[in-house]
């Protein structure tokens, strides 16, 4: 009997049974992502160890229950040519833009340092303050989070939401007054209130926001980041932090990851750091949507029918 491999969690009972009901002909293992059992299934769902999937000659299909696909591709065992592998991409726009919005607010408003006050036990108004309202937003890549967060960043009165993309398009969402090409980055960048980075972690991405670019910002501007650590060059960061040419940073992914004890960026007050928890599924929505495009594709991988979309091996996304 074909096999199939399940290492996303949470699993309940409910999204079991739709991916027994998609493909009943297969035997459901579900286990961890480093189960050597995994060599003997054609499809795993969720994640998987690199060194496993360089050594499982049964495995056809991979989905990964994460948008980036960089922790398989850019495994120094290789990804296997005849594997096809997809992501999750679409079940993580609603958490992480709640995330950039709980961060934007928490920076402009100044609450990670009134949390810090109160630790202190200190009673004291630290002055003005800045708003969504009003401002202006640009947001580097758009996909599902940067497209959510972009929606929302309009819901709330941002003035004006600009938006980098690899590519043009023909056409740009209605939340979105400003297109503009990765070649225009600068130009997009130089007056942006909030800059938030939603960019996947490939070679074409890595050091991106460089000393240069972060140079040409608005001087006290937000800088987010739920792509990949090295997307912005952490030593540039720190210094033009340090300098407030960045106003403030709020960043869940880091370079190096985990960031050592002994980073300049724990200590900075306009800094805020998470474990790279944006993405976690601890929204209920964030799994049921997971599932649900899994079996979406689990349909058509069964049936014949070619996949909405594959992750490109060479751009990485």
């Amino acid at each position: 009997m074909k096999k199939l491999g399940i290492t996303f969690t949470p699993m309940t009972d409910e999204r079991l049974n739709k991916i027994k009901s998609a493909a009943p002909e297969y035997e459901l293992v579900i286990t961890d992502y480093d189960d050597h059992r995994l060599k003997e299934c054609e499809i795993v769902f969720g994640s998987m160890d690199v060194k496993l999937v360089a050594e499982s000659p049964k495995l056809r299909w991979l989905h990964i229950q994460w948008a980036g696909a960089d922790y398989a591709l850019g495994s120094e065992y290789g990804f296997p040519e005849g594997v096809v592998l997809t992501n999750s991409s679409g079940s993580y726009g609603v958490t992480i833009s709640e995330y950039l919005l709980t961060v934007s607010l928490m920076l402009m408003r100044g609450m990670n340092e009134y949390v810090l006050q109160q630790q202190k036990r200190l009673w004291k108004r630290l002055g003005s303050e800045k708003s969504i309202y009003g401002s202006t937003v640009c947001v580097l890549g758009l996909g599902d989070i940067g497209e959510n967060y972009a929606r929302r960043c309009k819901a709330l009165g941002a003035n004006l939401v600009k938006a980098v993309v690899r590519t043009s398009r023909p056409n740009k969402p209605e939340f979105v007054d400003e297109l503009y090409t990765i070649e225009a980055l600068e130009k997009a960048l130089y007056d942006a209130d909030i800059v938030a980075v939603c960019l996947p972690g490939t070679a074409e991405t890595a050091g991106l926001i460089d000393k240069k670019v972060l140079q040409s910002m608005k001087k006290g501007v937000v800088l987010l980041n739920v792509g990949r650590g090295k997307i912005i060059d952490t030593k540039a960061l720190i210094e033009e932090l340090d300098l407030g040419h960045i106003g403030a940073a709020g960043l869940d992914v880091t370079d190096p990851e985990p960031l050592p004890e002994d980073s300049p960026l724990w200590k900075m007050p306009n800094v805020m750091i998470t474990p790279h928890v944006s993405g976690l599924n601890t929204l209920e929505v964030t799994n049921d949507l997971g599932v649900d495009k899994f079996v979406k594709y689990l349909e058509d991988y069964v049936a014949g029918r070619p996949f909405e979309r594959v992750v490109d091996k060479v751009l990485g996304y």
